[in-house]
């Protein structure tokens, strides 16, 4: 298989997966299972890019996230901001704990990449303001994934305040992802 035809069918094999956790996190009530389904979707879009793009994997999830936001114009980044206005105004007032790096020093988790990705969404080009509001997903999803957020208090706003960022970048990513798809197949076979 050459490289154009094994990206043919990348793009088809992720797509589908980011579809399906996008249907599925739709269906749920649960705020907590609507995180994890939209982020599925969500990291089987930016994994696709990272290929595309011929990033390296260790160049860290945060940099492939990056890598698939910054693909949106400055007008369609003023446009998800726009639609998730009270979740950025909700992280743009208190920064995440990044909590995997708790220590006797620190054992309520590091605010240093909370505070710097909160300037960020605060300060940046709408393009930044979007990578800096994925790069927080992401801080999140790895709090819950490595077992420091609870069902509870703050945790349960903090994810609460998150699905509407992930559904509306999860939806965004599938309908980007879709035009390349297109261009994809007008490509001459070689």
């Amino acid at each position: 298989m050459n490289e154009k035809e094994f990206h043919r069918s990348i793009v088809d094999f992720q797509l589908e997966i980011a579809k399906r956790w996008n249907q599925r996190g739709s269906e749920k009530k649960d705020d907590f299972v609507k995180f994890f389904f939209y982020f599925a979707g969500f990291n089987s879009l930016y994994y696709l890019w990272r290929v595309l793009d011929n990033l390296k994997k260790r160049d860290g999830e945060r940099k492939h996230i990056e890598n698939l936001l910054k693909k949106f114009t400055e007008a369609k980044a003023a446009e998800i901001l726009e639609k998730v206005d009270e979740s950025v105004e909700y992280f743009r007032a208190r920064p995440i704990r990044k909590m995997i790096d708790r220590s006797s020093d620190r054992p309520d988790g590091d605010l240093r990449e909370g505070e710097e990705l909160m300037s960020q969404l605060e300060n940046g080009s709408n393009k930044d303001r979007i990578v800096a509001l994925g790069k927080i997903l992401y801080l999140i999803r790895s709090n819950l994934v490595h077992g420091s957020k609870r069902e509870s208090g703050d945790d349960r706003e903090i994810v609460k305040q998150s699905i509407a960022p992930l559904d509306v970048l999860l939806e965004e990513a599938i309908s980007l992802t879709e035009q390349e798809k297109i261009r994809l197949r007008r490509q001459p076979a070689p």
